[in-house]
């Protein structure tokens, strides 16, 4: 090897120890953080009351408003595939051990081709649905899923177990609509502007995750949570017929942020009705090397 290659070598060496170290420090920053906001989470519980969030669209209807009987509990679970491409080896291993560890539910698979089965006929899906990225059709559905048809939602990973005594402990509970994991650190939620998301911050460890949960249909919660995403997708459709996504909608001119569609909308709408959600660490999945 000669002495410039060497040279690029060492310096490529150093910058990768570099990014190393500072993602640990961020790691270690990240983690103290979440132990304060914690400790002020449990010092002051959090409560939502009529303006509290007036720059949010969890102020928009007041509590009580939407009266609705709760919805039967389905014993099923919806995995999405948007696209057209087959699923990765990781992801059909992950998805079979599903099946296999939940022999007495319904593990559906929806994807393009079977996506009309479960499009309710006076809930269309909007245009703009196929110009958006495939993680955030994702997004769509799993909420659209969950406020029409209700059961599960369960992103494709490993390690889920049996999940029947979460459905068990959600339906025997008529007052509960939404059962999820725990969020582990502030930094896995939204950081869109506005009040709601500093609270979502600091009480982020009674919020759950968005990567896998199981409602009730038709809900308060789902209900607000549907309107919600259903006004950003119109919002964002001019641009989004411009910019059609790719997979991750990483692609130049596209114009969804990250979060916009489930984060920053499933989140709020939880916090809004948490005296109507559980909390279940055996709803978590793993997120080693699933894609």
């Amino acid at each position: 090897m000669d002495l410039s290659a060497r040279a690029r070598e060492i310096k490529h060496t150093a910058w990768l120890g570099k990014k190393r170290g500072l993602r640990t420090i961020d790691s270690i920053v990240g983690a103290g953080r979440d132990k304060v906001l914690s400790t002020r989470s449990r010092l002051t519980p959090p409560s939502f009351g009529v303006g509290d969030f007036p720059d949010s669209f969890v102020d928009r209807v007041p509590k009580g408003t939407i009266e609705v009987a709760p919805g039967r509990l389905e014993r099923r679970i919806f995995c999405l595939w948007t696209g057209d491409n087959p699923l990765t080896p990781n992801r059909a291993d992950a998805l079979h051990q599903l099946r296999e560890e939940n022999p007495t539910l319904n593990v559906v698979l929806v994807t393009p081709g079977t996506l009309s089965d479960w499009v309710v006929e006076d809930s269309p899906l909007p245009a703009a649905y196929w110009d958006l990225s495939l993680v955030h059709r994702s997004d769509f559905l799993r909420c659209y899923l969950m406020h029409h048809h209700g059961g599960a939602y369960a992103d494709i990973k490993r390690d889920y177990g049996d999940l029947t005594p979460c459905f068990d402990r959600l339906g025997q509970q008529p007052e509960m609509w939404l059962l999820g994991y725990p969020e582990r650190s502030a930094r896995d939620v939204s950081d869109e502007p506005g009040t709601i998301y500093k609270s979502l911050q600091l009480h982020h460890r009674r919020l759950p995750a968005n990567g896998a949960f199981i409602a009730r249909p038709a809900t308060p919660l789902t209900t607000e949570w549907y309107a919600e995403v259903s006004l950003r997708l119109e919002a964002y459709a001019p641009r989004l017929a411009k910019s059609p996504g790719n997979i991750l909608g990483d692609n130049v001119g596209y114009p969804v942020p990250w979060g916009a569609l489930q984060g920053a909308t499933f989140q709020p709408s939880c916090f809004k009705y948490l005296e109507h959600v559980i909390l279940d660490e055996r709803l978590r999945p793993s997120l080693v090397d699933y894609r």
